[in-house]
């Protein structure tokens, strides 16, 4: 959500900016946080999750509007969770519990936000440093393909700076 890295200068500055500025948007439209490696670092730690809680609340969690099921993930526990693999294993097993009661509930559509895209233009592509590895794309299209979900090649990004 800010510039900085965590540990950086300037971080409590531009996040208590982001902060007041989000205050002044109308309390009736709804706003989700997903964070990426300017909120969590490139290789999270338990310290640099514990610090985007505090500050912006979950770091993954799920919601239901008008019969979708939106999943909000930590994409930097896919890209590197070498400093917090319990952390990683928890989302994943939250994940899979997600996507059990969407086929319960027999959902139509599930959408899903995270920071780093599977992929760009396709699901086959090279490994990139915008995108996640094909051996991670192939495990997460593998988990929404088991849960009747099917991956759609659109790619949004509301990235003012990265």
């Amino acid at each position: 959500m800010t510039l900085t890295l965590p540990g950086t200068p300037w971080r409590k500055e531009q996040t208590e900016d982001l902060q007041r500025v989000l205050r002044t948007v109308d309390g009736e439209i709804p706003l989700v946080l997903v964070s990426g490696n300017h909120d969590v670092g490139n290789v999270p730690t338990p310290e640099t999750i514990a610090e985007f809680q505090r500050t912006w609340g979950d770091d993954y969690f799920s919601f239901w509007a008008g019969g979708v099921l939106f999943l909000v993930l930590n994409s930097q526990f896919f890209y590197d969770a070498s400093m917090c693999p319990a952390l990683k294993q928890a989302q994943d097993q939250w994940l899979d519990q997600q996507l059990s009661i969407a086929g319960q509930q027999k959902c139509q559509h599930a959408v899903v936000f995270q920071h780093i895209p599977l992929f760009l233009q396709s699901i086959d592509e090279d490994d990139d440093y915008f995108s996640l590895t094909r051996l991670v794309r192939k495990e997460m299209a593998d988990k929404f393909s088991q849960a009747g979900q099917v991956l759609e090649p659109y790619q949004c990004s509301f990235s003012a700076v990265d």
